[in-house]
């Protein structure tokens, strides 16, 4: 088995109509390359308001190109492929929106063996709809838990819970569905090989440890918030990334906040029947001059 990094990125919010988050991007996107990791992984919401505006898409996509990692590997977010069924969201993924997702950044669910680990990537947004792309999405976790006797991390961009397994009640745009939760949970332990997931969309970091899992919550490249609503997951509120070092079965991980990014905070953006972040994406940010 062998030594080697690996940057775990999130939420970078990118887009050329809205270009708020761009600074914070390219702060942590160089700081990510000059730590020389062997993979990156970008766990989502890569771009401000993908289902709608495509071109938010493609500017994401010329930004993960920038990570100079020998690997890299990106997973859809709610703001690139739209929440599942089930949610009342604004954004509720189709197959259209899927497709344009995956002719920009390729496989939207993945299986990627490197140094003795295999990383196992998830979209969320596939559990609870019936389609065939979820049962793929199904056989590929149970073939990929099965097949590998080493040492495993699971990415998603939506968090299994939130501060308990076990949970019911959780606001259903916050975590997995429970029937998914509690189906790849019961998978994960009778492996016994899974040693951590990896999330991003509450904006926070945090880690917790339940049944010999690691659920470690990446903290967004582009913002985070102070607000009551985001409080009460706990962990801690900040912008910057993720860096793994894997040493045979063992990984350690430190959070890294480059002194030039901005803890933009948006407690007062997503608040107010006038704004919130749907409303504010329709209205595309225009220089005074």
């Amino acid at each position: 088995m062998l030594k080697f990094g690996m940057a775990v990125l999130s939420d970078t919010h990118l887009s050329r109509t809205h270009p708020f988050f761009f600074h914070n991007w390219s702060v942590a996107r160089d700081a990510a390359n000059e730590l020389h990791p062997d993979v990156v992984v970008v766990i989502g919401d890569l771009s401000f308001n993908g289902p709608v505006v495509p071109d938010d898409l493609d500017v994401a996509a010329a930004e993960m190109e920038r990570l100079s990692a020998a690997h890299r590997l990106v997973l859809p977010g709610n703001h690139d492929v739209g929440y599942g069924p089930g949610v009342g969201a604004e954004q509720v993924i189709t197959e259209d929106i899927r497709t344009a997702y995956r002719a920009r950044f390729g496989y939207d669910f993945w299986c990627f063996d490197h140094g003795g680990w295999r990383f196992v990537g998830l979209n969320p947004f596939l559990f609870a709809t019936g389609r065939e792309a979820e049962h793929e999405q199904n056989r590929m976790i149970e073939d990929a838990v099965a097949t590998h006797t080493g040492p495993i991390g699971v990415f998603t961009h939506v968090p299994l819970f939130g501060n308990d397994p076990d949970e019911l009640g959780t606001e259903p745009s916050a975590t997995i569905p429970p029937d998914a939760r509690r189906r790849l949970l019961d998978k994960f332990r009778q492996a016994g090989t899974v040693r951590f997931v990896a999330s991003g969309h509450l904006h926070r970091h945090k880690r917790m440890r339940f049944d010999g899992i690691d659920y470690i919550w990446a903290p967004a490249t582009a913002f985070m918030s102070t607000a009551p609503k985001a409080d009460r997951w706990g962990g801690s509120p900040l912008v910057g990334f993720l860096h793994f070092q894997f040493d045979g079965d063992r990984y350690t991980f430190d959070v890294i906040e480059p002194d030039d990014m901005i803890n933009m905070d948006l407690r007062n953006w997503m608040r107010g029947p006038r704004h919130g972040y749907y409303k504010l994406a329709a209205q595309p940010f225009r220089h005074p001059n």
